[in-house]
This record gives C-alpha cells, structure tokens and sequence, in this order.
C-alpha cells in the first residue's frame, strides 16, 4: 500500500496512474506535481442530522472517480501530509468502494521538491472513465450494529488523550494515531515499529476492531496503520464520536 518517490518517479509516466493530491484545494493550487489532481476530503464525504462525517453515497463516488479517470485498469496514488489524516480517510474511501488498487506515498509534498520533483501550478484533466463502484461493507460499522456488540469488537479510539478523558464509547482503548505516523519524512512508522506498538496495547490479530475518532479521519489513518502491521478484520466508524453523541448512546 505504501509507495516511495523512486517508485513514483518510476511511474510518473504509466498511463494506468493516476495522482491525486490530498491536501485543501487551496494548497493544490498554489503547488502540485504534475499530472496530479486534486481531491480533497470534503469531496468523499456527506454529513448527517448530528454533523458526523460519513462516507458519501455511491452515485456522488461514482461520478466522482469517473471524472478523476480512475476505472479497474487504474492504480490510485495519494498524496498527502503525516499530520493529516485526509489521505488515510481518502484511501479508506477507495477500499469501501471496492477500488483495492490503492497507494500512498509515503512521503510529505514537500520531500518531494528535496528530490527532483517541481511543484507546478497549472491543471491536469483526465479522461473521462466509467468507474464501477464495488462495495465493501466489511470495513465499515455503524452505530445500531456496534451498539449492539460492544463487548465482541477491540474498539480502538485514535484521539487524543484529551478527549478520551472527556468521554469515549463503552470498552474503547485509546491508542492515538499520532503513535503511528513518522515524524522523519515519511507517512507512517514501519511495519515492526507498529507491530510492537499494537502488540504492546493487547491488540490480537484474531479480533474484530473498530476504529473511530471525533469525525472518522483520525480512525482512518489508525485503520491503515493496523493493515500496515498485518492486522485484517479491522472496521471503520465513519460516523465516529460526533454520531455517538448525537444519538446520545452511552459514554464512559
């Protein structure tokens, strides 16, 4: 899932690629690499009665990704920042809709300026596909079913200690996703560091888990973390706190 720039520069010229610039749309304009597009957060996400920011409806995608020329022949590279979690929430879009095709650079915009890539500011379009939504439930959970199962998933909350303090779900355990990300030019920490970290806070590998955050983003990148070190049975709740606490389910 994790790509480095030599790979990137290797495939900046594949047909089958397609780049997509994670970051707000203003900083896209004022910098990206070529033949990247933008795709921002906002884009990939709808908000319900609670202000909770769920996963966008399949038509919205649909026309989406087709506009973006992503179809089944295209492999999706993201890029994006450590500290932000839009590229992570993004990817996770791409594997709910069934494109598995999916990598992150593992590396900050700016690296790549450090290693031979300019950042231009005029637009790339790419030709118009027909992309074909598959969806994958399985790495998604909602509030009834999670409700209802407290006790047979690992729910893991990627906030901080800070909020958790203040109030999480029922038999959550907080690992932030700060723990994870690499403060050294890269996205995430390697696979052992992250091993060891998930080892080190009883999480088997034979458990159902759920991850969840105050909107969903942070989750997403503690979600890819956890497939990082191996871990396979992991959901997402998109809906996160901000939906919990709308429908006043219970705290501790």
């Amino acid at each position: 899932m994790l790509i480095s720039i030599d790979w990137l520069k290797d495939h900046l010229d594949d047909p089958d690629i397609v780049i997509l610039d994670t970051r707000p749309k203003t900083m896209f304009l004022y910098g990206h690499i070529s033949k990247s597009q933008s795709l921002s957060i906002e884009q990939v996400i709808q908000f319900d009665q609670y202000g909770a920011n769920l996963v966008a409806d399949e038509k919205k995608i649909t026309e989406l990704f087709s506009s973006l020329g992503i179809d089944d022949s295209k492999t999706v590279v993201l890029i994006g920042e450590s500290m932000d979690p839009s590229a992570a929430r993004i990817a996770w879009t791409f594997l709910y809709f069934g494109h598995e095709k999916i990598c992150l650079l593992d590396a900050n915009i700016f690296d790549l300026q450090k290693n031979g890539f300019d950042l231009k500011k005029g637009t790339f379009a790419a030709e118009l596909t027909s992309f074909i939504p598959k969806i994958n439930s399985g790495i998604r959970i909602e509030s009834v079913l999670l409700q209802e199962n407290l006790n047979n998933f690992v729910i893991l909350d990627a906030r901080t200690p800070q909020e958790f303090m203040g109030g999480h779900l029922p038999n959550s355990k907080l690992i932030p996703f700060t723990e994870g990300i690499s403060y050294g030019g890269k996205l995430f920490q390697d696979k052992d560091f992250l091993e060891n970290l998930f080892s080190q806070n009883h999480i088997s590998k034979d458990k159902e888990i759920v991850c969840y955050c105050m909107h969903g983003h942070r989750a997403s990148s503690l979600f890819l973390q956890l497939k990082i070190a191996g871990y396979t049975n992991i959901k997402l709740y998109d809906g996160s706190f901000v939906d919990w606490y709308g429908r006043r389910l219970p705290l501790e």
